[in-house]
């Protein structure tokens, strides 16, 4: 799954990282986005435009904007889940991001945190899916969610699921594609000989925390020697 994530990169380097020629939002470094804030994305139908969107999806047709937060949506059950079916047709975009948290649970019910990376370092785009809905004070709010698929032999050890990290080729696609069956076949784990993870402070459990040191990489503890 993907609960908490980082997106340190430089807004000019974003741009040129993923072709984008105009930003309507001014991104800053942050170290521990969690669900409900307002996160960097691309839109399908701005393909060039840095925006902005609130983590955790509310459908158009939701009546309440209450309840958990739609922060993740399965890839396997895009295509029949009433949450996401028609985004996935419809409204596709990125999710700007270049570490994601994952914890490790221990079998005394403790958990560590661990970040994971592409190898080489740099900003990547996670697969997501947006909605808009007009708020109470009448104006358009935009959501998304991050798409999940099965873990790569890197993360297994952590969780079950990850997010789809889209490869370069595989971006555009995303944003453009309207083929289902297309747009499936880029759903899959990103390799795991081009990640790696490492482990950081507890600190990061705390969402007010948000500071470059939650991403410093922490001297691991013996149990978790085996993982990695």
């Amino acid at each position: 799954m993907c609960g908490r994530y980082t997106l340190t990169t430089p807004q000019d380097e974003l741009l040129r990282r993923f072709g984008l020629c105009t930003a309507l939002v001014e991104t800053v470094p942050r170290y521990n986005i969690a669900p409900t804030q307002p996160v960097a994305v691309v839109f399908d139908d701005a393909p060039t435009t840095l925006s902005a969107a609130r983590w955790g999806l509310l459908p158009a047709w939701q009546k309440h904007m209450t309840g958990p937060p739609l922060i993740n949506a399965r890839a396997e059950t895009l295509r029949s889940k009433p949450s996401f079916r028609e985004s996935f047709r419809r409204r596709r975009c990125w999710v700007l991001c270049d570490g994601f948290y994952e914890w490790c649970r221990h079998p005394d019910g403790s958990t560590t945190p661990f970040r994971a990376v592409l190898k080489h370092g740099g900003p990547f785009a996670l697969a997501g899916l947006w909605d808009e809905r007009v708020t109470a004070d009448g104006n358009p709010l935009r959501s998304c969610t991050v798409v999940t698929t099965t873990a790569n032999a890197l993360l297994a050890p952590l969780h079950e699921r990850m997010p789809v990290i889209l490869t370069p080729d595989a971006e555009r696609a995303w944003l453009t594609e309207s083929a289902l069956d297309a747009l499936e076949r880029l759903l899959c784990p990103y390799p795991a000989d081009a990640m790696r993870v490492y482990p950081v402070s507890r600190a990061v459990n705390v969402v007010a925390n948000d500071n470059p040191s939650l991403i410093e990489p922490v001297e691991p503890e013996p149990r978790q020697t085996p993982l990695f």
